[in-house]
């Protein structure tokens, strides 16, 4: 490894900005996400007034209509630009029920007593099994006793599935733009080595990304070693069990667990 490459910056301290939004942002359409907002209103137990924290939050795509249905949510991200953008589409809600901050996850936040937190859309594995701890360990600090926590992510066996099919993943976008992803994965480390390259209307690009991708064993010990107590297991951002048979064990994880003390 080169001096450069010793301190070249993580990857995800660059990967979300505005291409990231326009790729990215389509695979969550709006039905899709009014039915995780259901799934976390239930699962979370919110009511008007609950205060939730949005951990990472992104653009706010959950942030905001959570914020609607009367939740005090206090969305945080580590990028900039995804805080900007979110600041743009608040609309008319106001900072009383809806906040934004930057901040790295891999540190306690500088307040705690929410109700509920929620971790969305792969945003563990970006760094060491350390860093991830620390970021379950900051949720779980800012959570009140009691309070619930909900992690949606990917994990192993939807890798191994996908590669087991010889599955190349591709998406076409409304304007046309046609997004596909390589993968290459390596089982001792247990990362994903990730590539994704689009072409279309408005231009073309591509971006990269390694994440350490866990079995949902792995997952829940990471859970209970941060503080949490393991809850439930559903198949994704969503309200349903788990099942370890059909789709599910190919989708995504989603991880109830809850602060005792």
């Amino acid at each position: 490894m080169s001096a450069a490459d010793a301190v070249k910056a993580p990857w995800w301290q660059s990967f979300f900005d505005a291409d990231y939004i326009r790729v990215w942002g389509e695979f969550k359409a709006e039905g899709r996400t009014a039915s995780e907002v259901q799934a976390l209103w239930d699962l979370l137990q919110l009511r008007p007034g609950s205060r939730l924290l949005d951990a990472p939050c992104g653009y706010g795509r959950v942030s905001r209509p959570l914020a609607q249905r009367g939740a005090v949510v206090l969305g945080v991200d580590y990028s900039a630009h995804m805080l900007a953008h979110a600041e743009q589409d608040r609309g008319h809600i106001p900072v009383s029920q809806l906040r934004y901050l930057q901040h790295d996850l891999r540190f306690p936040l500088p307040e705690a007593g929410f109700d509920a937190a929620c971790n969305l859309f792969t945003s563990l594995g970006y760094g060491t099994e350390e860093d991830d701890l620390a970021i379950l360990r900051t949720l779980c600090g800012g959570v009140r006793p009691g309070g619930l926590v909900f992690i949606d992510t990917s994990h192993r066996d939807t890798v191994v599935s996908m590669l087991a099919r010889g599955i190349r993943p591709s998406n076409r976008l409304s304007d046309g733009t046609l997004v596909v992803e390589e993968m290459e994965f390596d089982p001792v480390s247990g990362r994903s080595h990730n590539t994704w390259y689009w072409s279309g209307p408005a231009g073309a690009g591509e971006k990269a990304a390694s994440l350490r991708i866990y079995t949902i064993t792995e997952l829940v010990k990471l859970v209970e070693a941060a503080g949490l107590r393991f809850c439930a297991l559903h198949p994704g951002c969503s309200a349903e069990p788990y099942k370890a048979a059909g789709p599910d064990m190919g989708g995504r994880a989603g991880i109830l667990a809850r602060r005792e003390n």
